[in-house]
């Protein structure tokens, strides 16, 4: 799963460079026995066309994923513009938090799990961390981040 969230991350930093932030980047798992996660994207850039952009995010973020990391991955679901809900309010929230370094990270490529205790899901990962989106030099990074620590 951590390599889904890093291949993950990397590529939605490419397309917010290209098209603008997100609200949400995540990857949320429903139940605590669940082996596979839904990404859950939220932007105001997304095109209100729901067909052109799953079919845009298809190509540029799952399609890329080798079959190892597909084994993790159980949908994309996205929102835009328009949407608003106390759950993707909840989760715009995690990610402002995980954004501004709030949340401590236990492992040395940034990513953190959330306990949720929703509904609807039990566990979020945010996305986009700058050691992820450099995650090929975050093992020489190490000792940085160590002592920075």
């Amino acid at each position: 799963m951590r390599h889904l969230a890093v291949k993950l991350s990397e590529k939605l930093c490419l397309l917010e460079q290209q098209n603008g932030p997100f609200k949400v980047k995540c990857l949320v798992r429903r139940t605590p026995e669940d082996t596979q996660w839904d990404l859950i994207l939220w932007a105001d850039w997304f095109d209100v066309n729901e067909r052109s952009r799953l079919s845009y995010l298809m190509d540029a973020l799952i399609r890329p994923l080798q079959d190892d990391d597909l084994l993790h991955f159980n949908a994309m679901i996205t929102f835009g513009p328009k949407d608003n809900s106390p759950f993707l309010q909840e989760l715009a929230k995690i990610q402002r938090h995980y954004d501004s370094g709030a949340y401590y990270p236990a492992w040395h490529d940034g990513l953190v799990e959330i306990p949720l205790h929703l509904a609807s899901s039990s566990l979020v990962v945010p996305l986009g961390h700058p050691l992820i989106a450099t995650n090929a030099a975050s093992v020489d990074r190490l000792p940085e981040v160590a002592a920075a620590r």
